[in-house]
Order: structure tokens, then sequence, then C-alpha cells
């Protein structure tokens, strides 16, 4: 029993020198793929007997090979497939003995006889994972779970996508950096639109706290965008379901969790399923959707993330909404992307409370 504590003590003190030695590579550098490529080789060469040791980084429902150190590995593991895959969606560590004996085991590597997996885990949101492999069977215990458990948390700290602003950053009346606008220094016409924000029937989802009340900063633009604005949503025929899953696409590929706090309770009055609503919101696959709700996710996802639409995709969307309606499905989509980029400036801020309904699904490079 002594001697099993004093082995622990020492693993213990391994994992702080790794961790000191973690945070000198990470000083300085903000690339996440750089910085994962420096950990995997600090760990490969800091613990013994291992024969693979890397990340797995989350893609929608899927695990995708990363920077790591052994022998080529499964380039891509289904969520819940497998150790990775297990504890990407428990969210918790996976300590296995023996893998021949874990159900559903994926051998990359045919020598590796236990392993250890920890997920990469932000504000709830699994990221990915760090796997470690090795060829000695119950190489992994308590004292290695929790010492790597600290190497993931230093790494997804460092690359923590920063607080939406200061809090002596943002005007508490308005929610923003800006103040709310004052009626009595606009023009008429700005009144008359002040008047609709202010009103809780004036068709807005969120008045004067919210995009509306940012652009009546610019007086004119507020008065030249609203009508373009109400006949991409109200008048182009796309219709409620479709124009309120646009918004939640964009609002998911921008991060804009100001906006998908505002549109996810839209998206269910016009009958768009919760399962479909989390679908967009952790970037799963498509396959098995309705059409015309597929398209207008993956038009999103092309023109965003990719920004390039295949000439599938065009060629899909073309067909099922025509010529005119596919033009204004596009602008409505680049309406609320030009929403995500005032928001994000002004840095508005969500009425909700951590954690937040739409989260960081990738890491950060400042």
């Amino acid at each position: 029993r002594g001697r099993e504590i004093r082995m622990s003590d020492a693993k213990s003190q391994l994992y702080r020198d790794l961790s000191v030695q973690l945070r000198a590579l990470l000083d300085g550098e903000s690339d996440w793929v750089a910085n994962a490529a420096n950990m995997a080789a600090l760990i490969w060469h800091g613990l013994s007997d291992l024969n693979w040791a890397g990340f797995y980084f989350r893609q929608g429902s899927e695990l995708v090979l990363g920077p790591f150190q052994g022998k080529p590995a499964c380039l891509r593991i289904t969520i819940g497939t497998g150790v990775c895959g297990a504890a990407a969606a428990q969210g918790a560590a996976v300590v296995v003995p023996d893998v021949h004996e874990f159900p559903g085991h994926i051998a990359c590597d045919p020598v590796s006889r236990s392993e250890l997996v920890v997920p990469l885990v932000d504000q709830g949101a699994v990221l990915g994972v760090l796997d470690l492999d090795s060829p000695v069977p119950a190489r992994f215990d308590e004292a290695d779970r929790a010492g790597c458990e600290e190497l993931a948390a230093l790494f997804v700290a460092h690359h923590r996508r920063p607080a939406l602003a200061d809090v002596g950053d943002i005007d508490p009346a308005s929610g923003c950096r800006l103040p709310l606008p004052q009626r009595d220094e606009l023009d008429e016409e700005g009144r008359l639109i002040y008047d609709r924000l202010a009103d809780p029937g004036g068709g807005t989802l969120r008045g004067l706290r919210g995009p509306g009340g940012i652009q009546l900063h610019s007086p004119e633009l507020a008065r030249r965008s609203r009508p373009v604005n109400h006949y991409l949503r109200y008048e182009s025929g796309l219709g409620g379901r479709v124009r309120e899953l646009a918004i939640l696409a964009t609002a998911r590929e921008h991060d804009s969790r100001f906006e998908w706090a505002a549109h996810e309770p839209a998206a269910l009055a016009e009958g768009i399923s919760p399962e479909i609503i989390d679908l967009i919101r952790w970037r799963s696959h498509t396959a098995g959707l309705a059409e015309p709700d597929a398209i207008v996710i993956d038009l999103a996802r092309e023109m965003f993330a990719a920004r390039r639409v295949s000439a599938e995709t065009y060629a899909r969307a073309l067909a099922l909404f025509g010529s005119r309606r596919l033009v204004d499905l596009v602008a409505l989509m680049g309406n609320y992307a030009a929403t995500a980029a005032l928001l994000t400036t002004f840095a508005m801020q969500p009425d909700e409370a951590p954690p937040p309904s739409l989260p960081n699904l990738s890491f950060h490079t400042r």
C-alpha cells in the first residue's frame, strides 16, 4: 500500500511538471493547431509506455483527427462510438484497462491494450478529446486521469474565446457598448422608428435593446434598412420555417449568441423541432432531414464557413426555390450576417445566464 502511495505521489509530481512545461509552451502562441502539436509531443515524450498520444476535434457529430504522435490513426470517429466517442458523448474522462473488453472499441492500432480519453470541454460544450493509448494493460490510473484533465483544462483555457465584453464596457440600459438612442435627439422619421421599437407590439423581437437600437445611432441606416428587413422576413414568400432556419443557421455560423437567443423561440413557434434546432446548434450532419430544411442549413454552412457554395448545393437550392426566392434567401442570410457584425462590434449582451444556449464549437485563435 505504501509503495502505491509513493508511485501515485511521483506520478502527480510528473503531471505538475508537465503542466509547468505546457504553460511555457502555450505562452505567447495563439494558434491552437500548433499548440496541440506541441502538447501531443510533450505528453509523448513525458509519459512512459505510450504508443499513441494526440487529439481529435469535434466537427458536428464526428471527431476528426488532429495533431498526434504515433502511428497513423483513424481519421473520423462518430461521437458515441469507441472510447473517444464515448468520452465525447459523456463529456467525462474514460479510463479503459483493457480495450479488448470495451464494447465497440475501434482498433486503430492493434498493439494498443489500454486507453485514456479526456474530453476538451468549454462551457459545457465538448470541443474534442485528448487520447492516450498504451501497449501495456491497465497502464492508466486515477492519477493519470486527473493529470491529463488538468493538461486538457490548461489547453482549453488558453484558447477560450474572450467574454463578449468587460462589464465596465457595457451600458446597463442598452446592454451594449452604445447607449440607448435618445428620442428627442431624432428627427420625425427617427422618432417613428424609435416608437415602433419601444412598442412591445411593434413587430420586433428585441425592441430598442437589440440591433434596432444600435442602428438608430445612424437614423438614415435605420430608415433604409427596416423596409428591406421587413420584405425579406415577411413579404418575400420564403415562409416562416425557411426564414427561421436561415436565421438560426446564420447565427450558428457567426457564433452570434444574441441572434440565436432571440430566434430560437421563434423557430420553435414556426414548428421547427428541438431536434433540428440541436442539429444546427451542434453543426451535425443534415442527412435524413427533409430537403427544404437540409438545403437551407447546407447553404448557410457553405456560404459562411467554407466561403464557397458547391455546384451541387447551388443546383439543389435553385431547384427548390427558383432564382427569385433563392436571391431573397441569400439576401436574408446576408442581412442577418450583417446584424451579427453589429452585435459583435458593439458587444450586445444576451439576457440568458450561462451556460449559453449557443456553445462555442471551435477553439479561438487570438
